[in-house]
């Protein structure tokens, strides 16, 4: 979308918000005072290839916009439960969420209309099911009040998006993939690229009008290897980038794709363990998943408005939850990340403004071990509250506070051989038989809700267990557990080498972005459980090729 198009349609959203707050006015239903669009308009484009064949080569625009509407006051509104629930696809207005591609003016005003109308339809209906559900429970955060006042924001700067070279991407996928022909044992396979660019339109009844253009780069190569024993093991090389000169070239992705074969054959070949408990020693990219999911989630302020929430952290202000050699904060005005070597890494977690139209400032979570603060949006979670800017979602699902540019920071850090000589001294004083080294982990999950048990877990792709005399080998079949508390109240040492991990984190309000730096961490104890795998037999012929 260029500048003069982006100008136009913001107009267009902010004469409709006005004027629906305008008309929007029912005899005995509380006024709509608040109304904004956040408009996304996305241009995508992903290609996939097989063996050396395209398979896929799709490119498609579309358009969004979730619009929030508030009826009653700052004071009370309809939002209950901190909007965590406000994300259903059977709502009618979810029916007119997309919005016409058009930059004509007529089409996007009707567009806009049916979806307000249906969305103020909506918040009425919800205002006086909040008004009966409290004749029964009490609402025991209604002094906070509901919506937090700001003055507007004027900020039109979209920015120029990288060019996406389709024929070039084409080629660099379709010879990428043909790359595990020469490794009979990889029964699937394939190599995509997906491109997202996405400029954001943003205003609202109080004045304000942003616009913000990001670039999203994602190359993946996905392997699963299957052994003579019917192991089946997937493998997932990931690049997440803002641009595309920070993604490989196709020399160096097709020796990342030939090394990643050669390793699933080890860990094929490695034996399988159900369980361990006792110390673990967390690479940078699988401490960070286990801070992100123990801690991260627990400190998304909308959470603390929830009933149905177990609100972990919630009067731990001022109060001890990591050890004192460990700061976290979460500052997604942050867009690049320099490692020691002085290399500059983009981060997919920026943005300048969140979906609620405010700056994204740096959250101070822990400081020195002691819980300072929340992930806030404009969702009151305390007295004198303030928004830091990190509300956001994914379509039509209402913003919450989320996680955007992560980082947990140590004042005492130790290089990767202390590291395991404090690891190997664990073992002898707990006295179990190895620890355990986790290398490669993606994609956790944790449970946050107060009628569950409160637990993480990471999908671990690559560990070892290493032994009281320093001998290291491969271990398969195991995923990490744990309570978020013991977990982190367990962390004893931490690294000197943090790295960034570019990622997509899915919650209430979708998935989004998200980067976590983090160095290395020992853990005191920690649990791993079996993997929910099944043995696979055999194709029942030779795949082509096959000797």
């Amino acid at each position: 979308m260029n500048r003069g198009s982006a100008l136009r349609l913001a107009r267009v959203a902010a004469d409709e918000a006005h004027r629906a707050t305008a008309g929007l006015k029912k005899p005995g239903f509380p006024k709509l005072f608040y109304l904004s669009y956040q408009i996304r308009d996305l241009d995508i484009f992903e290609v996939e290839a097989r063996y050396g064949s395209l398979y896929r080569n799709e490119s498609n625009r579309r358009r969004n916009c979730l619009a929030d509407t508030h009826v009653g006051s700052h004071r009370r509104d309809q939002i209950a439960d901190g909007g965590l629930f406000d994300n259903s696809d059977e709502d009618e207005s979810h029916g007119y969420v997309e919005l016409p591609i058009s930059d004509r003016s007529d089409p996007m005003r009707i567009g806009l209309w049916r979806l307000t109308d249906a969305k103020y339809r909506e918040a009425e209906e919800a205002y006086l099911h909040k008004k009966a559900h409290e004749l029964t429970y009490l609402d025991t955060t209604d002094h906070l009040g509901a919506w937090q006042k700001c003055k507007p924001v004027i900020d039109r700067g979209p920015t120029d998006l990288p060019v996406v070279d389709r024929e070039y991407w084409s080629n660099y996928v379709e010879k990428a993939s043909a790359t595990v022909r020469a490794f009979p044992l990889i029964r699937n396979s394939h190599v995509e690229l997906k491109v997202r660019h996405q400029t954001n339109l943003f205003v609202n009844t109080e004045g304000s009008s942003i616009i913000e253009s990001r670039s999203y780069w994602q190359l993946e190569a996905y392997l699963w290897h299957l052994s003579p024993t019917g192991d089946g093991l997937p493998w997932t090389i990931s690049h997440f980038a803002r641009t595309p000169d920070e993604l490989p070239d196709l020399t160096n992705f097709r020796r990342q794709i030939r090394s990643a074969a050669r390793l699933l054959k080890k860990i094929a070949a490695a034996p399988r363990i159900h369980s361990y408990s006792g110390p673990v020693l967390l690479d940078p990219v699988p401490a960070g998943l286990m801070v992100h999911e123990a801690l991260g989630h627990r400190l998304e302020g909308n959470r603390l408005r929830a009933n149905g929430e177990a609100r972990t952290f919630a009067d731990s202000l001022g109060k001890k939850v990591l050890p004192e050699f460990l700061t976290l904060h979460d500052d997604p005005s942050l867009d690049f990340w320099r490692d020691s070597q002085g290399t500059e890494q983009g981060l997919v977690g920026h943005y300048r403004f969140d979906d609620e139209g405010t700056a994204a400032t740096d959250a101070r979570l822990i400081e020195s071990g002691k819980l300072s603060g929340f992930l806030t949006g404009r969702i009151p979670v305390k007295k004198g509250h303030r928004s830091n800017g990190h509300s956001r979602s994914h379509r039509h699902e209402r913003a919450m506070s989320r996680m955007g540019v992560t980082i947990l920071k140590t004042s005492i850090s130790h290089d990767e051989k202390s590291l395991k000589k404090q690891l190997i001294e664990q073992i002898k004083i707990q006295g179990v038989p190895y620890g355990i080294r986790i290398m490669v982990a993606s994609d956790g999950e944790t449970a946050t809700e107060a009628y569950d048990f409160q637990a993480f877990l990471g999908d671990v792709n690559l560990a070892s267990r290493i032994y009281p005399d320093g001998r290291e080998e491969l271990v398969r079949g195991i995923n990490f557990i744990g309570t978020p508390l013991n977990a982190v109240h367990g962390i004893i040492a931490a690294g000197d080498r943090p790295e960034v991990d570019n990622a997509w984190c899915g919650a209430e309000s979708g998935f989004i972005p998200v980067s976590t730096i983090s160095p290395a961490l020992l853990v005191r104890h920690l649990e791993l459980q079996s993997k929910a795998e099944s043995p696979y037999t055999q194709y029942c012929y030779p795949m082509p090729g096959d000797k």
